[in-house]
């Protein structure tokens, strides 16, 4: 069965070149012109994807993103004319998964969604399922979900992934263009600031939940996960 996305924009040409591409993609697709709109549909079915404006006539597509988020990791694809770091920081920071600028080519955009609906990474370093525990932390490979104190991480599709990457191969380093591969599973320029930018989440997901696991930064090269004080080895694991 096609993936529906649904498409949230207030120009009526934008909403339709989005739609025209994901469809030859093979989705379906649902526009809305208002985050109220949206919000309304998705109290009363889940899409598969999101693909959020953020300058909405009603609210912005940053609200849209926190009234998901509340309930849902549903992957979110912020497309914006707004090309400032802050902007795409700050989408990145409240829980969306990508983010693209106007003027945009709509195949990247469809290439895009495609690469946020994959929901594991590279399979060679991921196909065994099962559970295991790294300091306080358990995780339910089969469940896609993680337990800090016996209460869930809220992640996204890509801080899980590439949280359950670096735990599952510690104390492993990987360089910021491996996680950029291997999570997003295609290039584009500022693909290493994108991982700069979801371990910053992460880490303040982590801190916010008392966890013992952290992701260190390997000077000049990537990141690595490793418990408080050093050790780096898995508890246990089924």
């Amino acid at each position: 069965m096609a993936k529906l996305v649904y498409v949230l924009d207030d120009d009526e040409n934008i909403r339709n070149i989005i739609e025209k591409f994901l469809i030859y993609e093979g989705f379906q697709v649902e526009k809305f012109r208002t985050g109220t709109d949206l919000l309304q549909k998705y109290e009363l079915s889940k899409p598969d994807c999101f693909v959020i404006d953020i300058m909405l006539p009603d609210m912005s597509g940053f609200k849209v993103c926190q009234r998901i988020r509340e309930e849902s990791n549903i992957p979110i694809l912020f497309v914006s004319a707004k090309g400032e770091e802050m902007d795409r920081i700050l989408g990145l920071e409240i829980g969306g998964d990508d983010y693209i600028t106007k003027p945009f080519s709509g195949r990247e955009l469809a290439v895009r969604v495609k690469a946020l609906l994959r929901r594991s990474v590279n399979t060679s370093l991921m196909e065994d399922l099962g559970t295991f525990e790294l300091g306080n932390l358990i995780y339910k490979l089969d469940q896609r979900e993680i337990l800090c104190n016996s209460e869930p991480l809220i992640f996204t599709a890509k801080e899980y992934d590439l949280f359950v990457l670096l735990s599952k191969n510690s104390p492993k380093a990987f360089s910021r263009e491996e996680l950029f591969r291997l999570v997003w599973k295609w290039e584009v320029i500022d693909g290493t600031r994108s991982v700069d930018d979801l371990v910053k989440r992460i880490r303040k997901k982590l801190t916010t939940i008392n966890s013992l696991v952290e992701i260190k930064t390997v000077f000049g090269y990537g990141y690595k996960v490793q418990l408080e004080g050093g050790s780096d080895a898995l508890d246990n694991q089924a």
